[in-house]
């Protein structure tokens, strides 16, 4: 085992069967009540319920995972109701990014009410939280475990809570975790934390630091992704150091075009956000090289460091580059044949999150964004 693969002093540790450990962290922080938020299925397959007897040698545990794969404020509201009761000094989450999102969020608004928790996810306020926080991963691509935002729906509206309060006290990274999940899981969770990594590099918001973590996530994914989705067991470390590394470099820069138009596609037609994300992100490339073609600059530097980082040949081929990682990974990106009617794409358009198109590199008109969709149709 080792720490947490980013120089900076993160708590925590990376490596294969370090949940073990889950046990003795609780103990240094002094915890005795904790609420164990977990996947419904994932807690068990992923044999991360091996670890519950140690676990309550040292702490009085209540689990829940009573939500849905893209949580709602119902859940939340549910959560909370389930902490308020238990008192936990503790929020431990064991599982893909909704359980950890869903971890956040209950510890940072396990003091309010129903309305209270609507207003504050609304308009983003969140001044601080009182259980620790500590989060153990089971996918390796959402990277929640390293960012300091957590996503939350209502009435289908995608919102992102931002506090810095929402990173975790402690991070346990355990490839082993990961080594369950089917091959479509697999490949949309490192397809995400590919796709983090590509935005990361050509976002508005990127800085040096962020671009450098993107690099380094490029360079583990690419060469990881598909044997990791193939069931090659020592892959799995690569690509859960990957995805790491891919929420660290959104956590300072944030996501862009394709997560943006994903959010959609995912409450409107149920498409997995792996996937969802994928089916675009290489179209946002093309349309991201073009316009690298005309003006040059960082946009133009930014791809040709992808396209190295990624095996393309040149910036204008790394949407290409990026379609094929994906059909590689056995996904299907044109969204005719998941199952979106040409007729949607005019609303989906509409419908964007513009938190997160703003930070695209390049500015796109609705009708654009349209063009744009048509051409992954």
């Amino acid at each position: 085992m080792t720490v947490l693969p980013a120089d900076d002093g993160r708590p925590g540790i990376f490596g294969p069967e370090s949940l073990a450990e889950l046990p003795r962290v609780v103990s240094d922080l002094s915890l005795s009540r904790l609420l164990l938020v977990t996947g419904k299925s994932s807690f068990a397959a992923s044999g991360a319920a091996s670890v519950l007897p140690a676990l309550a040698e040292v702490a009085t545990i209540q689990q829940w995972s009573d939500f849905s794969p893209n949580p709602s404020v119902e859940d939340v509201i549910s959560g909370v109701a389930q902490a308020q009761s238990f008192k936990p000094d503790g929020i431990v989450a064991i599982g893909g990014g909704s359980a950890l999102d869903m971890a956040k969020l209950l510890s940072v608004f396990v003091d309010m009410s129903p309305d209270e928790i609507r207003a504050a996810i609304r308009t983003n306020t969140v001044t601080g939280r009182t259980p620790a926080l500590i989060l153990v991963p089971t996918t390796s691509g959402s990277g929640s475990e390293a960012t300091h935002f957590a996503v939350v729906y209502i009435d289908k509206e995608k919102y992102s809570v931002a506090h810095q309060s929402l990173l975790p006290d402690f991070v346990i990274l355990d490839p082993s975790l990961t080594e369950s999940a089917s091959a479509y899981q697999k490949a949309t969770s490192v397809i995400d934390a590919l796709a983090q990594a590509v935005e990361s590099r050509w976002a508005r918001g990127g800085t040096h630091a962020s671009q450098s973590f993107a690099d380094a996530a490029l360079v583990d994914l690419t060469s990881s992704a598909a044997l990791f989705v193939g069931g090659d067991s020592p892959s799995s470390v690569l690509a859960a150091r990957g995805s790491y590394l891919a929420g660290r470099a959104i956590d300072v820069s944030k996501t862009t075009g394709a997560h943006a138009m994903a959010y959609g596609l995912t409450s409107r037609h149920g498409v997995s956000h792996g996937h969802a994300v994928a089916t675009t992100l290489g179209a946002f490339a093309r349309v991201h090289a073009a316009e690298a073609a005309r003006d040059g600059g960082d946009l133009e530097r930014n791809l040709d460091s992808i396209a190295g980082l990624i095996g393309a040949d040149g910036a204008q081929q790394v949407g290409d580059r990026l379609d094929e990682i994906a059909r590689q990974l056995g996904l299907e990106l044109k969204l005719e044949a998941l199952g979106v009617p040409r007729s949607d794409l005019a609303v989906m358009a509409g419908e964007v999150n513009r938190e997160r198109l703003a930070n695209n590199p390049v500015a796109l008109t609705e009708s654009e964004l349209l063009e744009l969709l048509n051409s992954c149709w």
